[in-house]
């Protein structure tokens, strides 16, 4: 037969034990946390190349919605990238960008029609070793991200 005593020694864990484990647990989790959290330069590069597309579908709904042209230009100087002069997508110094349209009257800019057509162009972005380029179709206004090279 086993004794009380026996029993109590063989219960489990003590909370010590417990306490231990978990402290050792908490610092694995915000280790990971904290590395998650860092983000490669490849995404903050896909990230930018997400929100000059963005900026670009904006700027062709508006100009279907209101009837009157619209135009997102590149302002090389300032490093920004604006829909109608207005909100805009900021380039980093460490991003190289250019932007190739047939309205390059003045600053380069792609203009969207009422009619679903456009100027059409290429932004292109370079930068931590790797290369995101959007092109906007003159016929359709279709806007593209291109796989990089």
């Amino acid at each position: 037969m086993t004794s009380r005593s026996d029993l109590r020694n063989a219960a489990g864990f003590s909370l010590l034990e417990l306490m231990v484990a978990l402290t050792i647990l908490a610092l694995a989790m915000s280790v990971v946390s904290i590395s998650a959290t860092r983000r490669s330069p490849s995404f903050e590069m896909q990230r930018l190349a997400g929100n000059v597309v963005s900026l670009l579908r904006e700027a062709r709904l508006d100009a279907q919605t209101s009837g009157r042209p619209a135009w997102v230009s590149f302002d090389a100087d300032a490093r920004e990238l604006s829909r109608n002069g207005g909100e805009g997508v900021s380039i980093p110094e460490d991003v190289d960008a250019s932007l190739v349209s047939s309205a390059s009257a003045g600053s380069p800019a792609i203009i969207f029609f009422p009619d679903g057509s456009s100027t059409g162009g290429e932004f292109a972005l370079e930068g931590s070793g790797r290369r995101e380029r959007v092109t906007v179709d003159w016929l359709t206004s279709r806007i593209e991200r291109l796989d990089p090279a």
